[in-house]
Formats: C-alpha cells, structure tokens, sequence
C-alpha cells in the first residue's frame, strides 16, 4: 500500500497536472497533499467497502491482481525497449521486446476473457447478466442471501468490468505511442534519448 500510494501519487500528479498545471509540482506540499489525499481515498474505498460489504473489498479486486500485475510489468518492457531504441541499442532490443509481446498477448488474452467470456463463472459481464436477470424474477443466488447482496453482486462486477476495460485502453493506448516513438526512433542514426536538464528544489 505504501508503494503503491507513492507511485500512484506522482502519476496522479502527473495527470492532474494536464489539466491544472499547478498540480504538478512535485515540491508544493498543497500538490502533494491533494495527490495523496486522492491516492488514500480510493484504496480507503476498497477497504471500507470490505468492511460493510463482505461481498465487495478484496473479493472485488483480486480477480484483477494478476492481469494488473503483469499489465505493469509489460508497460514498464514496452517503455524499455523504446528507451534501448532512442539510445540506438537495437542489438539489445529483443530483451525487452520478447517478454513484452509475450505479457501483453497473456494479459490482453486474459482481459477480454475476463470482459466478455459468456460463462458467469469467468466472464464479469455475463455475472453481472446472470445475477440482474435473477433479481428481475425475484430470485435470490449465492453466495448473495438477500437483495440487497444480490445488488452488491452486480454492482461488484460491473466494477471490475469497467477497471478491466480501463486497463485494456491504458495498455493499448502507451503501446500505440511505445510503436509510434520506437518506429520514429529507428530510422534516425543519432540518438534521440535526452534527459531533462536538472533543476534543483528551492529551500523549503
């Protein structure tokens, strides 16, 4: 959790800095505590959702743990291998380039497996189908023990169809750019890779 909320702090920044530029600043305490503050907020929501729903918290998120896991993974082996090209390392590329077509084939495979299987055993939406159509005809499935449940039920795989959806754009959307770039790259013969030019923190 820790981790997770610092990595996702700065990204959170990152996006939120597009829109109010202020937000971005890594040095203001107002901008870091907004970060946070949104970062703590949602996985707060998770757990308190596991307390007062005991259908929801973890049960809601772990079928997604392992597609997310090696999601990450592949984006951080896609943005390597475009770093190796604009270094002009092409002869190391296929070190990156490998593992990354073979996580992302797996991952994406699973995703849509996970979005659209048409067994309520695996795909999300045909549970969210099987548990609505019940609640229309008055019917009451397990593990749900009354309609209230059987709603949570629903609402809990809608959720983790629309993340699962969410994921799939992030990961297609940075290899679109990851081609994009790494395309552009190869054909130029000097480098491209540059670093921003250092700027230190003012005194606090």
């Amino acid at each position: 959790v820790d981790a997770g909320t610092r990595a996702g702090r700065f990204m959170l920044q990152d996006l939120l800095g597009s829109f109010v530029p202020a937000l971005q600043r890594t040095e203001s305490w107002t901008a870091n505590l907004i970060a946070t503050a949104g970062c703590v907020a949602m996985w707060g929501w998770l757990l308190y959702q596991g307390v007062i729903d005991p259908l929801g918290g973890i049960n809601t998120l772990w079928p997604l743990f392992g597609i997310s896991n090696q999601m990450l993974a592949g984006i951080a082996l896609m943005l390597g291998t475009v770093v190796l090209i604009k270094m002009k390392r092409q002869r190391y590329v296929w070190v990156t380039m490998l593992p990354a077509v073979w996580l992302l084939i797996c991952t994406s495979t699973a995703g849509f497996i996970k979005l659209f299987d048409p067994s309520p055993a695996i795909g999300f939406l045909s549970l969210a189908k099987k548990y609505s159509d019940a609640l229309a005809n008055g019917q009451i499935l397990a593990p749900a023990k009354d309609i209230t449940q059987m709603q949570h039920v629903i609402f809990n795989a809608y959720t983790n169809a629309t993340l699962t959806a969410l994921f799939l754009f992030v990961v297609f959307s940075i290899l679109f750019y990851a081609l994009k770039v790494g395309i552009a790259s190869w054909g130029k013969k000097e480098r491209t890779d540059k670093e921003s030019p250092f700027q230190a923190l003012p005194d606090a």
